[in-house]
C-alpha cells in the first residue's frame, strides 16, 4: 500500500531572496545545510541544477550513507521558485517519490522560503514523518548558514 502526505514548511531567513536561492542550488552549501543532524552527511555525487537537470546523492549516517537519492528538475525560477521530484532508495528498494516545491518571497527584513512536499510513500507512513524531521533539521541548519554569512 501506497501512504500519502503533504507537508508545508515555512521559515523567513534574514537574506535577500538571490543569496537563499544560491544556498538552495549550490551542492557544496547542501552538502552543509541538507543534512538534519551532525550524526548524517549528504553526498552529492553529480549535480546538474537546470530545468531537465538532475541531482544523485548519497545520504544517511556519516559511516554508512546508504539512501540513494535523486533528483530531477522540472522548473526553476530563478530567485523565485523550484519544482523538483525526488526518489529515495536504499539497497536497490524504492522507498519513496515526491514533490518539492519551494517558493523564495522576498520580506521587509529578508526572505520566505516556503517548502511543499508530496510523499508518496512505498515503506509506511514513518516516511513522512522522516520527510518532516529531516527538512526541519536542514533548514534550521540553513538558517544558522545564513545567520553565520549575515554576522561576517
Amino acid at each position: 500500500m501506497t501512504d500519502f502526505a503533504t507537508l508545508t514548511l515555512s521559515r523567513e531567513y534574514p537574506c535577500p531572496p538571490g543569496r537563499l536561492f544560491v544556498l538552495l542550488t549550490n551542492p557544496e552549501a547542501r552538502a552543509i545545510w541538507g543534512a538534519p543532524s551532525d550524526d548524517v552527511v549528504i553526498e552529492i555525487d553529480e549535480a546538474d541544477i537546470r530545468p531537465g537537470g538532475s541531482e544523485v546523492a548519497r545520504c544517511g549516517p556519516k559511516d554508512n550513507p546508504e539512501f540513494d537519492v535523486v533528483a530531477q528538475f522540472h522548473a526553476i525560477e530563478p530567485d523565485t521558485r523550484m519544482v523538483l521530484t525526488e526518489t529515495l532508495t536504499v539497497g536497490g528498494e524504492m522507498l519513496s517519490v515526491s514533490l518539492v516545491t519551494t517558493d523564495l518571497e522576498a520580506t521587509g527584513t529578508g526572505t520566505e522560503l516556503t517548502v511543499t512536499l508530496q510523499v508518496a510513500s512505498l515503506s509506511g507512513p514513518e516516511t513522512a514523518a522522516g520527510y518532516q524531521e529531516g527538512w526541519e533539521g536542514a533548514l534550521a541548519n540553513l538558517a544558522r548558514l545564513v545567520g553565520s554569512e549575515v554576522a561576517a
